[in-house]
């Protein structure tokens, strides 16, 4: 269990990391193109007549100023809270599960990391003239001014809105495997989040309708993926055993070539005697190649060395 634990946590922390730096590569403050685009968002709202982002930030200003703190940092940390308790749940609950909602949380990923590299959109808060507020930085959550992270998030990241696709993915969590209350809760969860991507003024209401349509789209990728799953895990299986054939028969082939052995060959004219390497009358190595015998030669302090004519280790 524990072994599987850690597996998990680490192909999710890996799929997110990756997720994090390719959606920065595509980063460097592209200001123009987003704010124009964030422009077309609003005119294509203005005439679905779905431009709420002004009144529902004013909304949650006028209840009390403990609600716009408190959204702000639902907003801040509200995902990620729900989706490692949910992951934690569903985990424990049903195993089959899990990998449903664990795959369509990577698949989401990658489709909205393309999304992010082809159309960056400044966020309301960005856009000028529009007159929205900017809780998140005026409450001192906004990493983006004090940090210079590679993986910091990308604040052009607008369209699709990752926060509300993945509170709609704890929704369905929950409604996979959870009773009553808990469905509730994650309908109610979801619904705070649709409020607090847009009155912190980070999200557009069409964001919320691209990371709906998003959601929607890694789901439908996912039962396709499962459908296949036996096929592709028979692929694999068929794979390795022929890679493990192969490995086999090399082996065999390589096991098989003779080798000799250098160093009898070497060592096939010599013989040791009282630690000396001396040749033997059968030695291949002819008496011109090996040095004669010096005589009176003067005795040196270490006798052994004497006359030596090589040293075997």
């Amino acid at each position: 269990m524990l072994k599987t634990i850690t597996k998990e946590i680490a192909l999710i922390v890996a799929c997110y990391l990756t997720f994090a730096l390719v959606k920065n590569l595509t980063d460097p403050s592209p200001v123009l193109k987003a704010v124009t685009n964030g422009w077309s968002v609003l005119r294509l709202e203005e005439a679905l007549a779905i431009d709420f982002e002004s009144f529902i930030q004013q909304v949650i200003g006028r209840i009390s100023h403990s609600a716009v703190i408190i959204t702000t940092y639902f907003y801040a940390v509200g995902m990620w809270v729900g989706l490692i308790a949910i992951a934690i749940f569903v985990f424990v609950k049903n195993r089959n599960a899990y990998i449903d909602l664990r795959r369509t949380f990577v698949i989401s990923m990658i489709f909205g990391a393309i999304v992010f590299a082809l159309f960056p959109l400044a966020p309301p808060r960005f856009m000028p003239g529009l007159g929205m507020t900017d809780t998140v930085t005026l409450l001192g959550l906004d990493p983006a001014p004090s940090s210079d992270s590679t993986i910091s998030y990308n604040r052009f990241a607008a369209m699709p809105s990752l926060h509300y696709a993945w509170a709609l993915l704890v929704m369905i969590g929950t409604f996979k495997v959870g009773g009553a209350w808990l469905k509730v809760s994650g309908f109610v969860y979801q619904a705070l989040m649709f409020i607090a991507i847009i009155a912190t003024a980070n999200h557009y209401v069409l964001d919320a309708v691209a990371g709906a349509i998003l959601l929607t789209i890694a789901i439908y990728l996912n039962r396709w993926w499962r459908n296949y799953d036996h096929k592709i895990d028979s692929w694999k299986t068929d794979q390795l055993t022929k890679f493990r054939e192969f490995d086999q028969a090399w082996r065999r082939r390589v096991g098989g070539i003779p080798v000799p052995d250098l160093r009898q060959q070497f060592l096939s004219g010599f013989i040791l005697r009282g630690g000396y390497a001396e040749r033997s009358t059968l030695s291949k190595i002819s008496s011109a190649q090996y040095p004669p015998p010096v005589a009176n030669v003067q005795q040196s302090f270490r006798p052994e060395l004497n006359n030596l004519s090589l040293v075997l280790n």
